[in-house]
């Protein structure tokens, strides 16, 4: 079953609102005392922050300075005993900005209500309207599990729960887009956007002219530059626009491009050992091989394996009687080629024609077929 995954999000006030101060999170936890201690974490600017501070009669303060808001854990340490790791701790998680922020909690950190946090608050309004959707998500999720092997390859069985996953999933999709809607300056209506838009297989030009619509303070923050970022691949690898060139070496160590096969058309197809789905389409893609390999089609794939998966990235090609052409440089999802084009979900494909254009991107089984099918016939 293949549904883009539910994914909560929270919101916040305008950065050009949150950047005039830094921020102040001010805790009391009952009457905990040393050697009680607190520990703050978040990221900012792309690095990690940390900070920690021992409570005084409960009481305990961190300040610092974001350039826009972020996700902060906060855990506190009752005592000094080690405590194995399948114990949960004490922990908070919420969203801090530049603003005088409040944590209160009778005795444990992780039932604090908290204060002063635009983001927070907004971040429980838009959870509470996602909470259906995810709701019935999980128990969707819960009842394709529940089947036994046989009854997962039949429809009679499948069909039920992809009417229900779909529709909730334009639920979710739904709420999201009033979420943004009503708070066109929000951070996390960026956030948002970003999960909406970006996502799996996404259209770079609608993605534009949607960004474009929020203010220069959200476009131009760290996490808006990074969306930019991944616009600008979009544009780069959608349809009709000429393949990237690049090199990586096959098993053997030899250096393969992808303009080797110009004048072929070749599925350039981004996969994994350890990747279920991808592992479960290789048989359509060994069909669809064998189907029009004598037809000038060939697949180059591309294995995001990590270094120490080397022997798991050949032994899978073997196992799934892959013929066609691998390459890796072993660098999972920092691979050149992956980043290249833009790759940040598995399995991922683009099929290119024998001048180097791109003509379709991320064919599965049927879907594959047919559009050889239709260059083939």
């Amino acid at each position: 079953m293949k549904h883009t995954i539910l994914l909560a999000a929270a919101c916040c006030l305008p950065l050009s609102l949150l950047a005039q101060k830094g921020f102040t999170v001010k805790g009391k936890v009952g009457t905990l005392d040393a050697p009680a201690t607190a520990y703050l974490s978040y990221r900012n600017d792309g690095k990690e922050v940390a900070d920690s501070v021992i409570l005084r009669k409960g009481v305990f303060t961190f300040t610092g300075t974001l350039s826009s808001p972020a996700m902060a854990s906060l855990t506190v340490k009752h005592d000094t005993i080690s405590r194995p790791r399948n114990v949960q701790p004490d922990a908070l998680y919420f969203y801090i900005e530049n603003s005088s922020i409040t944590v209160t909690a009778k005795d444990s950190v992780k039932r604090a209500e908290v204060k002063g946090s635009a983001s927070n608050d907004d971040d429980r309004v838009l959870k509470a309207v996602q909470k259906p959707y995810q709701t019935s998500a999980s128990e969707v999720t819960a009842r394709y599990y529940a089947l036994t092997k046989e009854q997962k390859k039949d429809s009679v069985y499948l069909k039920p729960l992809q009417v229900i996953m779909r529709s909730t999933q334009a639920g979710y999709d739904s709420v999201n887009r009033a979420f943004i809607a009503a708070h066109p300056n929000s951070f996390i209506s960026l956030l948002t956007y970003q999960q909406l838009e970006l996502g799996y297989n996404f259209n770079p030009d609608t993605a534009a002219a949607k960004f474009a619509k929020f203010p220069a303070s959200l476009r131009e923050s760290a996490a808006g530059k990074k969306m930019q970022e991944i616009i600008a691949t979009g544009r780069k690898t959608q349809t009709g626009v000429m393949a990237m060139d690049f090199a990586q070496q096959d098993s053997t160590g030899k250096a393969v491009k992808l303009s080797d096969f110009r004048g072929q058309y070749v599925l350039l197809d981004f996969w994994a050992s350890w990747c279920a789905p991808c592992r479960a389409e290789n048989p359509n893609m060994l069909a669809a091989y064998n189907k029009y390999k004598s037809k000038n089609f060939t697949i180059l794939g591309v294995s995001l394996d990590e270094e120490n998966g080397r022997r798991a990235w050949l032994g899978a090609v073997k196992k799934d009687g892959m013929p066609w052409t691998q390459v890796s440089d072993l660098k999972g999802f920092k691979s050149d080629a992956a980043v290249m084009y833009g790759v940040s979900a598995i399995p991922s494909n683009f099929l290119v024609d024998p001048s180097g254009k791109i003509i379709a991107r991320n064919l599965r089984g049927e879907e594959l077929d047919k559009k050889l099918g239709e260059l083939f016939k």
